[in-house]
């Protein structure tokens, strides 16, 4: 009986570790996720400040031009 037990006990061990594995996983897969979508939203907003820049350049280059 005693046996029996701990085989149960190790069973339970070995399950929860990987509970605990398959958590910090995917805990760090979202993490990377997160990241990526923060790099990707300061693109996004460097894009929009240089299509405003080269739309001031266009201006003032066909002003001068005029």
């Amino acid at each position: 009986m005693n046996l029996t037990k701990a085989k149960d006990f190790i069973y339970i061990g070995i399950i929860l570790v990987t509970i605990g594995m398959s958590w910090g996983m995917f805990s760090e897969r979202l993490n990377a996720v997160e990241n990526k979508a923060d790099k990707i939203d300061q693109i996004q907003e460097d894009i929009a400040v240089i299509k405003e820049k080269i739309s001031n350049m266009e201006k003032i280059l066909l002003r001068s031009i005029e």
